[in-house]
C-alpha cells in the first residue's frame, strides 16, 4: 500500500518530466537551426547574422517569460514550467561567441527571473547568499564556456550548483508555488535530467550540422562543391522555368595552375584557390545573397546566378575578373599573381536540359582558354577588357536635364563617358577597361567647364559605388571649390541591401544624392523594392515606362 502511495506521489512528477523533456529537446532543435546561421554559417550576410542573433535573446528570453506567466497561474504544474523557463536562460548564457553586450541582456533576464522568485524575501540573509552564488557562476560561465559546452562533467556541475542554488533557497511561498523539500528535490531532479538530454541534443545537432555542411562545401575554399551544383542548379532551372525567370550560369578556371604548383609547390596552389574562391565570393556576396559560387573540380569553378540575365550578370563577372587580377598571393617570401579565364550563358527556352545551358557556358570558357586565357567569353562572344588605355580618347558627353513644369529650366548636367573609335570616326561607348578615377574626375571637370548649370548626374558601376577609393574621390570632388552645387550619382544595379546602406550613408553624408536607373520591368522592382527608402530617386524613360505599362496589363 506504501509503495502504491509513493507511486502516485510520483506519477504527476514523471509526467511533468516527460513534457518538460519533450519540449525542450523540441526547443533546442529550433534554438541551434537559428545559432548555427547566426555563428557558424560563413555564408550568411551580416545582416541576416545580426537579425538571427538578436531573435535569438528574443526567442529565449520570450520563451521564458512566456514559460514563468503560465507558472503564475498554473497551480499545480507552476514548478515545472519555472523550471523550464530558468533553464531556457541558462542554456542561452552558452552561445558561442555572443558579445558582452548580449550576454549582459541575458544575464539581466536570469537575475530578473531570480529576484521574482525571492519577492517574498528581497532582503533576507538567504537571497542575498542566493544571488552571490549566481553572479559567481554567471562569471564563471562567461569566462570557462568554451570548456562547459565541450566536457560534460563541467556542464553537468554547472547546472547542478545553480540548480540547487535556485530550488534550495526558495521562501516557502515563490511565484505560485508552496515549496517544500520534496518539491525542491523534484525540481532539482527535473533540472538535471533536462541537462542531461540536452546535452546529448545539442551535440546532436552540432554533428549534424558538421556532417550537412561536408557534404555540401569543400573543404578547402569553404565554397560550395560539386554535389551543391549539381542539386541547386536544376532547382534553379526548375525556379527559372516555373516562374519564367532567367537564370544565368558562368564557369572559370585559374590560368597555368599547375604552373604554379610545380613553380611554387602544391600548398602554395591551395594558398591560390582558397584566396581567389574568398574574393570572388565577397564580390558575389556585394551584388546578392542569391549568388553563388561553387568548386566543380581542381582549379574549376561555377556560378549560379537566379532571376539575372547574362548582360546583367556581364558587370558582375568583369568585377570578379579584374579583383582577381589585381591581387597577390603570398606565399614565404614570394608573392603570385594570378589570373582566371571565364564562360558565361543564360537558360533559353528551348533548352531540354540543364547540360545545354552547361555547355553553351564551358564552350565560351574553351574560347576564352582559346583566344589566350584572362578573358570572359558571354555566349562565344569575347569581351574587350584588356584594351590599352593609353592610346584611347576619352571624353564626357553632357545630356542635359530639363523640368518641364519649370518652362523648360535647365537642371541638371547627365555626364555619360564615351571613348573616340578612330577606325570608324566616331565617339562609341568604351570598353570595359580600367580607366583612373583622377582622369575621369579631370574628364568631368573638363565638360562643365562652359556649363552654367551645375548640378550633374555620373553613372557610376556598383563595384565603383562600392569602392572606398572611388567614394572618397567623389566626396572630395563634390567639396571641391570648382566642384559641382549637386551631385547625383546613377546606378544601373543595386547592391546588396546592407552594404547599400553603409555605403550610401557615407554619400549622403557629404549631400551627393543616389539615384537607380534601368528599371524595365515587374521582376526588377520586386529586386530594388527593398531599398526604395534609402535611394533618392528611380531614373525611368520612356521606353522603361512603356515596358512597365505593358508588363502590368
Amino acid at each position: 500500500m506504501r509503495m502504491q502511495l509513493h507511486l502516485v506521489a510520483l506519477g504527476p512528477w514523471i509526467a511533468q518530466l516527460v513534457v518538460a523533456t519533450f519540449f525542450i529537446v523540441g526547443f533546442i532543435d529550433i534554438y541551434m537551426a537559428m545559432w548555427h546561421t547566426a555563428f557558424r554559417n560563413l555564408h550568411t550576410t551580416q545582416a541576416k547574422r545580426l537579425a538571427y542573433r538578436i531573435s535569438l535573446m528574443l526567442l529565449s528570453i520570450g520563451v521564458s517569460a512566456i514559460l514563468h506567466f503560465v507558472g503564475y497561474i498554473s497551480g499545480v504544474n507552476a514548478m515545472m514550467f519555472h523550471n523550464i523557463g530558468l533553464f531556457v536562460l541558462l542554456f542561452a548564457l552558452l552561445d558561442a561567441d555572443i558579445n558582452f553586450g548580449e550576454y549582459f541582456i541575458r544575464c539581466a533576464a536570469v537575475i530578473i527571473v531570480w529576484a521574482m522568485h525571492h519577492v517574498n524575501d528581497i532582503a533576507s540573509i538567504k537571497f542575498f547568499i542566493s544571488i552571490g552564488i549566481l553572479l559567481f557562476m554567471l562569471i564563471v560561465i562567461r569566462r570557462y564556456h568554451k570548456t562547459i559546452n565541450s566536457k560534460f562533467i563541467a556542464n553537468f556541475i554547472t547546472f547542478l550548483v545553480i540548480a540547487l542554488d535556485f530550488w534550495l533557497t526558495l521562501p516557502s511561498e515563490s511565484a505560485g508555488i508552496r515549496m517544500n523539500w520534496l518539491v525542491s528535490a523534484e525540481a532539482v531532479g527535473m533540472f538535471l535530467l533536462m541537462t542531461l538530454f540536452t546535452w546529448r541534443q545539442y551535440h546532436i545537432t552540432i554533428r549534424n550540422n558538421q556532417i550537412s555542411h561536408i557534404a555540401k562545401f569543400d573543404t578547402m575554399t569553404d565554397t560550395k562543391n560539386f554535389t551543391a551544383y549539381q542539386s541547386d542548379i536544376f532547382n534553379g532551372v526548375g525556379i527559372a522555368r516555373t516562374n519564367q525567370q532567367p537564370l544565368t550560369l558562368a564557369v572559370f578556371d585559374i590560368d597555368r595552375f599547375k604552373q604554379i604548383n610545380d613553380k611554387y609547390g602544391h600548398l602554395a596552389g591551395n594558398i591560390v584557390l582558397t584566396g581567389i574562391a574568398n574574393t570572388i565570393q565577397t564580390i558575389l556576396h556585394q551584388y546578392s545573397d542569391d549568388y553563388q559560387l561553387y568548386r566543380t573540380g581542381g582549379e574549376e569553378f561555377a556560378m549560379i546566378f537566379p532571376n539575372s540575365t547574362a548582360k546583367e550578370i556581364t558587370p558582375v563577372l568583369i568585377h570578379c575578373w579584374r579583383e582577381v587580377r589585381n591581387r597577390k598571393f603570398d606565399y614565404n617570401t614570394d608573392e603570385i599573381g594570378v589570373t582566371i579565364s571565364m564562360g558565361m550563358s543564360s537558360l533559353h527556352a528551348d533548352d531540354e536540359s540543364v547540360d545545354d545551358l552547361y555547355k553553351r557556358a564551358d564552350d565560351s570558357l574553351y574560347d576564352s582558354k582559346r583566344h589566350g586565357q584572362d578573358t570572359i567569353t558571354v555566349d562565344g562572344e569575347e569581351q574587350e577588357l584588356l584594351k590599352d588605355t593609353s592610346h584611347m580618347t576619352y571624353a564626357y558627353f553632357v545630356q542635359s536635364i530639363y523640368d518641364t513644369k519649370a518652362g523648360m529650366t535647365h537642371v541638371a548636367n547627365e555626364l555619360s563617358l564615351r571613348s573616340y573609335d578612330h577606325k570608324n570616326g566616331k565617339w562609341v561607348n568604351p570598353p570595359q577597361v580600367d580607366l583612373d578615377f583622377d582622369t575621369r574626375i579631370k574628364l568631368i571637370e573638363d565638360a562643365l567647364i562652359n556649363s552654367t548649370c551645375q548640378t550633374i548626374v555620373i553613372a557610376l558601376s556598383t563595384a565603383e559605388f562600392l569602392s572606398p577609393k572611388v567614394a572618397k574621390k567623389m566626396i572630395e570632388f563634390r567639396k571641391n571649390v570648382d566642384g559641382p552645387d549637386k551631385l547625383v550619382i546613377e546606378l544601373d544595379r543595386l547592391p546588396a541591401i546592407d552594404l547599400l546602406k553603409q555605403t550610401i550613408s557615407l554619400y549622403h553624408q557629404s549631400d551627393i544624392m543616389v539615384m537607380l536607373s534601368q528599371i524595365g520591368n515587374n521582376r526588377h522592382f520586386e529586386k530594388v523594392s527593398p531599398a526604395l527608402e534609402l535611394i533618392d530617386g528611380i531614373k525611368l524613360t520612356l521606353q522603361s515606362l512603356r515596358m512597365i505599362i505593358v508588363a502590368s496589363i
